[in-house]
C-alpha cells in the first residue's frame, strides 16, 4: 500500500480549456514575474486557486483537477460545465463568447472607457507597469521607416517614425506619413492589451484619428529576433478627404540604424520622396523587409509563441 498523498482526479480536456481562458483574458504568461503576478492576484487567492504556477501548469497539461473545477468556474465567473461540455471546444467561438462575456458583463472594454471604473484600469496599468514598458522600450525604442499602403491602392507611401520613452502608461511615438503634397504629421501612445500592441494616434492638428494593432513582440520569439527589426501593423483611420468609408491600411515598421535625434532629418527626408519606387534611397532595404514579410512564419504564429 502506498502512502503519501492520493493522486488528483483529473478531469479530460479541461487543461485546453483554462489554457485558453487565461490566454483570452490576457493572464497567461511568458516570465516568471508574470506567471507570479497571476498566482498573487486578490481575486484568484479568493477563489482559492493554486499559488504555484507549477499547479497551475499542471492543471494545464494534465486537465484540472477535479477538486478545482469550481474554483476555477468561478475564477472566470462561468458555469462549471462550460468545462465539462465537450460539444464546446477550447478554440470553439462558443467558449471564447462565454469568458469574455461573464468577464466583463457582455459589454465591450475599451481602455480609454475610464467611466467603466478601476476594473479596466487596473488590468491596462498591470500590463503596462514599468517593467514592461521599460523591456519594450529596450525592443522598440528608436526610428523607424514607415510604409503604408492603403486599400484599394497598390502605392506603398513612406514616412518616418520614432518611438521613445513611456509617459501615462504607454510608449510615446512621433511620425510622419508622407502624402505627396500633404504630409501628415501625428504623435500616438503604444500600449499592450493582452496579446497585442495597441497604437492609438491622431493627426498633429487632431482632425485625423486612428487606430493599429500587431502582435506583441515581446511575446513573440519570432518577431523580437528579425534583424533588421521590423513589425507589420494592421490599421483602421479617419480620411484626409471625406469619404463613405473609413480607411483600412497595412503598415511595416522597419529600424533604423539612426539614433531618435536623427528623427527630424529622416522625416524631411520622406516628405521630399514620399512614395517608393525604383531608384529611391530606401527601395532595396524596403522591398527586401516586404519579401520577407512574405515568407516570415512570424507572420502567421501566434502573438503568445
Amino acid at each position: 500500500m502506498t502512502s503519501g498523498r492520493p493522486r488528483s482526479v483529473r478531469l479530460g480536456g479541461t487543461g485546453d480549456k483554462l489554457y485558453m481562458a487565461l490566454k483570452l483574458l490576457g493572464l497567461s504568461w511568458s516570465t516568471r514575474v508574470e506567471a507570479e503576478r497571476l498566482t498573487s492576484d486578490g481575486h484568484w487567492r479568493q477563489c482559492r486557486l493554486p499559488r504555484s504556477v507549477n499547479t497551475v501548469l499542471e492543471d494545464i497539461r494534465c486537465g484540472m483537477a477535479a477538486e478545482r473545477l469550481e474554483r476555477y468556474a468561478q475564477f472566470f465567473k462561468v458555469p462549471a460545465g462550460l468545462f465539462l461540455d465537450d460539444a464546446v471546444g477550447a478554440y470553439a467561438a462558443e467558449f471564447a463568447c462565454q469568458i469574455l462575456k461573464s468577464r466583463h458583463d457582455a459589454r465591450a472594454v475599451s481602455p480609454l472607457d475610464y467611466g467603466r471604473g478601476v476594473a479596466s484600469l487596473e488590468l491596462l496599468n498591470r500590463q503596462n507597469d514599468a517593467l514592461y514598458l521599460n523591456d519594450l522600450l529596450g525592443l522598440l525604442g528608436g526610428c523607424y521607416d514607415l510604409v503604408v499602403r492603403t486599400a484599394p491602392s497598390n502605392v506603398w507611401l513612406l514616412g518616418a517614425v520614432v518611438i521613445g520613452e513611456p509617459a501615462d502608461g504607454a510608449l510615446q511615438a512621433v511620425g510622419v506619413l508622407a502624402v505627396p503634397d500633404a504630409p501628415v504629421d501625428f504623435h500616438g501612445r503604444v500600449f499592450r492589451w493582452h496579446n497585442y500592441l495597441h497604437v492609438h494616434y491622431a493627426s498633429a492638428d487632431n482632425q485625423l484619428l486612428g487606430y493599429m494593432m500587431t502582435p506583441d513582440p515581446l511575446q513573440s520569439v519570432l518577431v523580437r529576433h528579425r534583424r533588421p527589426f521590423f513589425m507589420k501593423l494592421h490599421a483602421l483611420s479617419g480620411n484626409l478627404v471625406p469619404a463613405a468609408q473609413p480607411d483600412l491600411s497595412i503598415l511595416y515598421v522597419l529600424r533604423r540604424g539612426e539614433p531618435p535625434a536623427a528623427f527630424k532629418a529622416l522625416r524631411q527626408a520622406a516628405v521630399e520622396r514620399p512614395v517608393l519606387e525604383r531608384g529611391h534611397p530606401r527601395y532595396a532595404a524596403v522591398m527586401e523587409m516586404l519579401a520577407r514579410a512574405e515568407d516570415d512564419p512570424g507572420e502567421s504564429a501566434t502573438a503568445g509563441s
